[in-house]
């Protein structure tokens, strides 16, 4: 593209243009004149086209303003005047990606398509969503998005309500979530950052509707934005309607969104705070004790780079001799860091999780003498170097999984620009790389480290731990505000409040006219690829051994995946293959301690890791096929030092050292504790799943139940060792044999003799032990489970398997998914019911699973769940409206793969038996269902309802007044 600096195009005035040859792309940053709106353009020939536009957003409360607005602002708007255009978008566009997102300092629109007409479709809505939104006159949309009194009739009690009510108080029940909210607050308390821009549930309903619209007036303007292009695309044209349709009508104007620097400490500061766990839930071990520092800027990118290499260095691996000397201390389970320079000024923390309070000096002495032993004695080298191997792998590799790569780099580059730096500094990397190399040689990282961490004042020494009343106390406290906040109301003023939320849920429960629908633009069906994506694959042989190879382009990158069939584990003993699967590199082998192992994979892969996962046919819910999964990326180079890590770890691994497996156990089981609040909808969808199919059972031994076994383990471990080491050695000496495995290669066919040359070498060196398959004992057992804890909302979950019941799976059921979530649920959960969302998931083993997430009900989101026949049997819309959910439901199907991804997917249908036959039948029923293929499914999901079963986490109150509805119900730490 031949553009000159200082030019004008379409109002925009080029003032730079620069080649960034690591992405193969051409930037040019851009200012409209006019408005003062700056734009940056990414030109290349990724089809995956991104816009987003950005506002520095700096809240100065805690009400969550900004959060409410970025939902809010979503609800329709001046040409599109639905009540949710970005529903819309998610029932009928092509979006490979479509939401927005709040940071702490920065709220941002993303959109991306491969479709042309589609991503123009997709800014358009967006543009005029951000400039021109109804929230600012519609007062309904706080109270939905953001919070509003509801109240049934004047005798009722008094209670909020509100989507981001409820997200936040989700969000803030997990002990990490509020931790790192608390950190962020006391490391920077003078500026914003000392606020939450999520908002807490304290302070979200002191928000004004005056406060909500000034927020936007003054921060959603174009001299406040940021606008980001990336991908091929006629950019002329993009300038032009960007320019003629939004930015020419506003003028330059001054935006006070700046952000002050926090000054630094005088000194260390030492803070003390609580977190809520259940009151039957034990306190022992459950501090998180925390070290964190700040100091410079983020748009220094060099320290930046080095500060990340060395939290990976410091912490991420099992080499990590920080992370090593805390957990040789005895300070606590675990140790977890985290380098964050997408703010102003980076902040690096290190917290010890599964400690005690009284620990908090012990931490902190034992950290700072360690680091000045680095510092005198000098970083390993060699640590350095693994370290360095593996942050410039994923920079080359730029696998992001399903997220576009152009979002990324978008989120990448605004660490830079938001703060009125370059904005592609970060993406040219080459030359630092370089810089960084050298410095390895030198005395630089030490240097760091004594600046950072011994010289500098600003620092921050936070213990965290658990209360088993703050939770009670807290809703006690709620409970008695409203009740004071209702009797300082006088019955006009109730009745008012009462009228003001039928008139809310009037608006919620109206359906948007055909006219309004109409204004959201959607492309036609004869804009639908007919055809299906084909699975790459070709089978081929080495050795007896079936390999399937992925001819596709990895920019140098073997993708190598070994199915070992793990049906020879005997059921009892999944519990420990779990455990194994997570310990596997971290232990040591016969050539390696676990140390120098870690070290020895980051110096010559991308990485290796363990997984088991059992797979299903499609149709098929009896099936069971077991996997031990072994999962590497390498340099098609360096083929040969994977194969000879692959030899040590799978043949040679040693599990003799007790301190080492008690180590590894204990961190299994406090990782775990944190996760399960963190994840708690999945292991909703889990635990259902093992109610109803074999490979459902097996998989929940590694989620829940694992949780159940591990922690028996650490409690126990001294008499559990003996058998835990044989059962370890005889899983790996049954299921690490050639004639259990499957092998999936990802490389260009010309790369393929310098694997295959390889893997021959190294599968002779596999046992070829035949072990008979062990029986696998299922049965469907409908529980309906309640696991009670800390958090103030619920996460409810209902499901059945319909193929048990009598039907198939087709197409049909995939648009039905795109109706529920995007209409029904959405407007009956989410709208009405204020939870944060809600999913449904047909799978082709028969599962079916519906789910809410941070939800404020209970058995009205169960009654949802029961009044679906109805919806289905009064469903009617026109054809326009059916065309959409058939677009939304190929947009699914239709998500960009990485080279990676490409090849996972293939053998994983290779394994389930889909062929490219099956696939194109199910895209050809989905772009020929109507309306009354959707009404017939009503009485599938009458009779699946019938026979469903339920599973909730949620609050230990609110599942303690709904008991009846239970057959069991635990504590979910306890049970």
């Amino acid at each position: 593209m031949n553009l000159e600096n200082n030019k004008i195009y379409h109002g925009f005035k080029l003032l730079k243009q620069s080649h960034i040859k690591e992405l193969s792309t051409d930037s040019y940053q851009f200012l409209h004149e006019k408005s003062g709106a700056r734009l940056l353009y990414l030109d290349n020939d990724d089809d995956n086209k991104v816009f987003s536009i950005t506002f520095r957003t700096t809240p100065t409360d805690d009400t969550g303003v900004a959060h409410i607005v970025e939902h809010s602002t979503l609800c329709g708007s001046r040409k599109f005047r639905t009540k949710e255009p970005f529903v819309e978008l998610l029932k009928g566009s092509l979006n490979t990606f479509l939401n927005a997102m709040t940071f702490p300092d920065k709220t941002m629109y993303p959109v991306a398509s491969q479709n042309d007409k589609d991503f123009q479709n997709l800014m358009d809505v967006y543009l005029d969503a951000v400039f021109y939104p109804l929230m600012t006159s519609m007062p309904e949309i706080l109270m939905q998005e953001g919070w509003h009194y509801e109240i049934d009739s004047l005798d009722a009690p008094l209670r909020y309500s509100g989507v981001v009510f409820n997200e936040m108080k989700g969000a803030l029940s997990s002990p990490e979530g509020l931790l790192e909210s608390k950190l962020l607050n006391n490391m920077f308390p003078d500026n914003t950052y000392a606020f939450e821009s999520g908002g807490t549930p304290e302070s979200i309903p002191s928000l004004t509707q005056e406060k909500f619209i000034n927020f936007h007036k003054k921060y959603y303007h174009p001299s406040n934005s940021y606008i980001y292009l990336y991908g091929k695309m006629d950019i002329m044209q993009k300038l032009e309607f960007i320019d003629k349709e939004y930015l020419s009508h506003f003028d330059k104007i001054a935006v006070v969104s700046h952000i002050e620097k926090q000054k630094p400490f005088t000194g260390e500061k030492q803070m003390h705070d609580v977190y809520p766990i259940a009151s039957s839930e034990s306190k022992t071990d459950k501090t998180f004790l925390s070290y964190n520092f700040s100091s410079g800027t983020s748009l220094d990118v060099t320290k930046c780079f080095a500060l990340n290499l060395l939290d990976y260095v410091l912490f991420k691996s099992q080499s990590a001799p920080l992370r090593n000397a805390l957990l040789k201390a005895d300070i606590g389970a675990d140790v977890s860091s985290s380098f964050e320079y997408g703010l102003l000024q980076p902040w690096w923390n290190v917290t010890v999780t599964g400690s005690e309070p009284e620990k908090t000096n012990k931490f902190r002495t034992v950290f700072i003498d360690n680091v000045e032993k680095l510092i005198a004695d000098g970083i390993d080298k060699k640590l350095l170097k693994a370290a360095f191997n593996i942050i410039e792998f994923k920079l080359r590799e730029a696998d992001f999984g399903q997220a576009p790569k152009g979002l990324i780099y978008n989120i990448q580059l605004m660490k830079s620009w938001l703060y009125d730096g370059d904005p592609v500094i970060g993406l040219q990397y080459e030359a630092l790389l370089k810089d960084i190399k050298t410095k390895i040689t030198t005395n630089y990282f030490e240097k760091l480290l004594q600046e950072i961490i011994i010289d500098n004042p600003h620092k921050l020494l936070f213990t965290f731990a658990p209360d088993d009343k703050i939770a009670a106390a807290k809703e006690k406290k709620l409970a008695a505000q409203l009740q004071q906040k209702k009797a300082a109301m006088s019955e006009a003023e109730l009745k008012k409040i009462i009228e003001t939320t039928k008139k809310l849920k009037k608006r919620q429960q109206t359906p948007d006219t055909p006219e309004a629908l109409a204004s959201i633009p959607m492309l036609a069906l004869a804009d639908i690829d007919k055809k299906a994506r084909n699975f790459i694959l070709e089978e081929k042989t080495i050795n007896n051994i079936k390999v399937l190879a992925h001819n596709i382009n990895t920019n140098g990158i073997a993708y190598l995946d070994l199915y070992f069939d793990a049906g020879s584990i005997a059921q009892e003993k999944l519990p420990t293959a779990f455990f194994l699967v997570d310990i596997l590199r971290k232990v040591a082998t016969e050539k390696y301690s676990y140390e120098e192992l870690a070290n020895a994979v980051n110096l010559d892969t991308g990485g290796i890791s363990f997984d088991l996962y059992a797979y299903s046919r499609e149709n098929e819910p009896d099936s069971l096929l077991p996997k031990l999964i072994v999962k590497n990326k390498v340099l098609i180079e360096k083929i040969p030092k994977l194969f000879a890590l692959l030899e040590q770890i799978i043949c040679k691994s040693d599990f003799t050292d007790k301190v080492r497996i008690k180590e590894l156990v204990v961190q299994s089981k406090t990782n775990m504790e944190l996760d399960i609040l963190n994840s708690a909808h999945q292991i909703v969808a889990s635990r259902l799943a093992s109610y109803f199919t074999p490979a459902g059972a097996y998989n929940e031994q590694g989620d829940l139940s694992f949780y159940q076994f591990i922690k028996d383990l650490a409690d126990n471990f001294d008499e559990r060792y003996e058998t835990l080491q044989n059962d370890l050695k005889k899983i790996m000496a049954d299921v690490f044999s050639r004639k259990n495995l499957l092998v999936s290669i990802t490389l260009k066919n010309d790369d393929y003799p310098a694997f295959s040359q390889e893997f021959s070498a190294f599968s002779r060196k596999l046992s070829d032990k035949n072990t008979a398959k062990a029986p696998f004992a299922f049965s469907i057992n409908k529980k309906n489970e309640g696991f009670q804890s800390s958090s103030q909302v619920q996460y409810v979950g209902c499901g059945t398997n319909f193929i048990r019941n009598g039907y198939t799976y087709n197409g049909a059921l995939l648009v039905l998914s795109t109706i529920l979530r995007c209409t029904y649920f959405w407007n009956k959960i989410r709208v009405l019911g204020g939870a944060y969302g809600a999913f449904v998931k047909f799978d082709t083993n028969g599962n079916l699973y519906l789910g809410s997430y941070r939800d404020p009900n209970l058995t009205k989101t169960l009654q949802v769940y029961k009044d679906m026949v109805s919806f289905l049997d009064s469903f009617s819309i026109n054809d326009r409206e059916m065309n959409k959910y058939i677009i939304g439901t190929i947009s699914n199907l239709d998500t960009p793969l990485t080279p990676a991804a490409k090849g996972k997917s293939a053998a994983a249908a290779y394994i389930r038996n889909t062929t490219d036959a099956a696939v194109q039948k199910t895209r050809d029923e989905v772009l020929s269902i109507r309306q009354a293929d959707i009404k017939a499914l009503a009485p599938m999901i009458k009779t699946c309802l019938a026979d469903s079963a339920i599973c909730v986490i949620g609050n230990e109150d609110k599942l303690e007044k709904h008991k009846d509805i239970f057959k069991s119900l635990h504590n979910i730490f306890t049970v």
